[in-house]
């Protein structure tokens, strides 16, 4: 089949087409077939992000019948004008290591949806690895950068055992995981109601002590009421009290770190590594196959100590716009 080239919009030809989707029987079907899917292009993300006042677009990019990518939009309306949409790492191709022709036909699709205004903004953290064909396919589709960096991650490769994945891990990270087991943690997973409230409680005082905005606690009640089955709350107890908890939310089958809280003797009992551990374990016996470690910067201590979980990094594209 002819592919067409990516090529600034004004005039662009390509063999792609884009079709809304309001079905989620379709949608969930089509993303449970990506290779490598985000958490932000999931269905309840979306939903959970409805509640939150956004209006949610879900696109299927076909050629010839077939879907090539799916991208979940978030718009923002105004007296029922869309003045603003954003996209979080999409769109996500179905099939594993799309050419950069059909990147570029599907983001010369998109870009020709927001052509001559009409959809208002268009803020784009693209699904694309960094790199610069992408950077490239891009600016030739008609986007330019915003001069934000793109999110960068790991993902753990729970298709092996438990053995290969600890042998895996950097000696240091290692250590401090032996430290923690033989120190009498416990392992405590749950979707109850109690432990939801305790970690949206935790979450919330850790940001109003620190002074910063992260994920909103009204953001995670609505995910957690869209995907009950599927949000996690694991904890490390120490003499039967949470030192340490995380949330972590099942998509497709992968799963992410979403949330952390680490009380005053995470350190110590080395809580933080038995926790990540463990809720990597406990997601691969329920069937996930990559975990995603929730994103990070190699320059604070966190994102190092993520690192050296020696997962597979990646890096997407710095965030783009139009209108």
């Amino acid at each position: 089949m002819h592919h067409a080239a990516f090529v600034a919009p004004h005039g662009a030809r390509t063999t792609c087409r884009i079709r809304q989707m309001a079905d989620r029987e379709e949608w969930d079907a089509l993303y449970a077939s990506l290779p490598a899917p985000h958490l932000t292009q999931c269905w309840a993300y979306g939903e959970a992000k409805r509640d939150e006042g956004w209006g949610v677009d879900r696109l299927a990019f076909e050629s010839d019948g077939r879907a090539l990518a799916l991208c979940q939009v978030l718009v923002k309306r105004v007296l029922g004008l869309p003045v603003a949409a954003r996209i979080n790492r999409g769109p996500q191709f179905l099939v594993p290591s799309a050419t950069v022709e059909r990147q570029g036909e599907v983001y010369t699709a998109l870009r020709r949806r927001w052509r001559i205004g009409r959809r208002g903004l268009l803020l784009l953290a693209p699904g694309l690895e960094d790199g610069e064909a992408q950077r490239s396919l891009m600016q030739q589709a008609g986007f330019r950068p915003r001069g934000v960096t793109g999110w960068c991650s790991a993902v753990l490769d729970l298709r092996r055992d438990e053995a290969a994945l600890r042998a895996g891990l950097a000696p240091n990270w290692r250590n401090h995981l032996k430290v923690s087991e033989r120190g009498g943690l416990v392992f405590d997973m749950s979707t109850s109601e109690e432990a939801r409230e305790w970690i949206l409680a935790r979450h919330a005082g850790h940001m109003a002590e620190k002074g910063f905005s992260g994920t909103s606690v009204g953001f995670l009640r609505a995910l957690q009421r869209h995907a009950p089955d599927d949000f996690f709350v694991c904890r490390a107890l120490l003499e039967g009290e949470p030192v340490a908890g995380m949330i972590v939310v099942r998509f497709a089958r992968s799963a992410e770190y979403f949330v952390g809280w680490y009380g005053p003797d995470a350190r110590r009992s080395k809580a933080g590594n038995f926790l990540l551990w463990n809720a990597a374990q406990a997601m691969r016996e329920r069937g996930c196959e990559r975990f995603d470690l929730g994103g990070y910067s190699s320059s604070d201590g966190y994102g190092r100590f993520k690192q050296d979980m020696r997962g597979a990094e990646y890096r997407l594209l710095e965030e783009w716009q139009c209108f």
